[in-house]
């Protein structure tokens, strides 16, 4: 699917039960849980007043972009309408909004032959991977394998899940498709707090200190408070998860919902 720069052309996006689902349109005010006005199919404007151009056609910028403020919210057919956000990542590198309509509306269109409860589809677009960001969510959640492009949907005037917090968790995975690990938040018994399974992205060059497992040394190595002290690489952490070995452990996500300390909770 094509889009315009200037606002005098309108597409439908798709036929059948796709049709009625709004990907394009002009800003609507809907709420999360989808209500208000009817979205209309509509060619994102990419040149309004206001917008960087790092959004419009790709670039660099150092803050996310909420393409939706110019194109409109989006949505699965029967699910809640979601703001599009085009990721900046560490790099400086942010997917331009025309590529992210595209991404997100083909993603919607294959999702009759997603994969497993997570609705992973491979190969939109022919290179991305995209995926609902929480297993029983409405979040989306796309990358580029062995790139720092990225983009995902977010809950309408609502931000992230996690920003600028500490969360002891259970990491259950490690997805290498959209580069961000699995885990579920746990109280100070170990129980899973919601039951959820949510994915984050890891800091490039975030710190991971083992107590025991995540990178073993000659003894169990933790500060004073029972968590690892002991420096580790993230690959190692990966290997972990991709073994599908659990790992306890507190961690601290920065504004950005990335995960920037991973300590491993000592386990006797």
């Amino acid at each position: 699917m094509k889009f315009t720069a200037k606002k005098t052309v309108k597409t439908a996006i798709v036929g059948g039960a796709l049709a009625a689902t709004a990907l394009l349109s002009a800003c609507t005010g809907e709420n999360v849980a989808g209500n208000g006005a009817p979205v209309k199919n509509a060619a994102v404007e990419q040149a309004q007043p206001g917008g960087g151009q790092g959004a419009a056609a790709g670039g660099s910028s150092n803050e996310d972009v909420n393409c939706s403020k110019r194109g409109g919210q989006v949505g699965a057919p029967g699910r809640p309408k979601m703001d599009l956000i085009a990721v900046a990542a560490t790099d400086g590198t942010t997917p331009g909004c025309t590529e992210a309509y595209n991404v997100i509306t083909e993603y919607y269109e294959k999702l009759p032959q997603a994969e497993g409860p997570g609705e992973r589809v491979l190969d939109v677009q022919g290179k991305w991977t995209c995926a609902r960001l929480t297993e029983s969510g409405t979040e989306v959640v796309c990358g580029v394998p062995n790139s720092s492009l990225q983009l995902e949907t977010r809950p309408v005037e609502q931000n992230r899940k996690f920003p600028n917090s500490t969360q002891r968790v259970r990491f259950t995975g490690y997805d290498a498709n959209l580069r961000m690990v699995r885990f579920q938040p746990i109280t100070g018994q170990d129980d899973p707090v919601d039951g959820k399974t949510y994915r984050l992205p890891l800091q490039k060059g975030g710190e991971v200190l083992s107590a025991a497992t995540l990178c073993p040394g000659e003894s169990v190595t933790i500060d004073d408070e029972g968590y690892g002290s002991l420096p580790c690489d993230q690959d190692q952490l990966i290997e972990q998860l991709r073994e599908g070995n659990p790992v306890l452990a507190l961690i601290s996500v920065n504004d950005a919902d990335q995960i920037t300390t991973v300590k491993e909770i000592y386990r006797p």
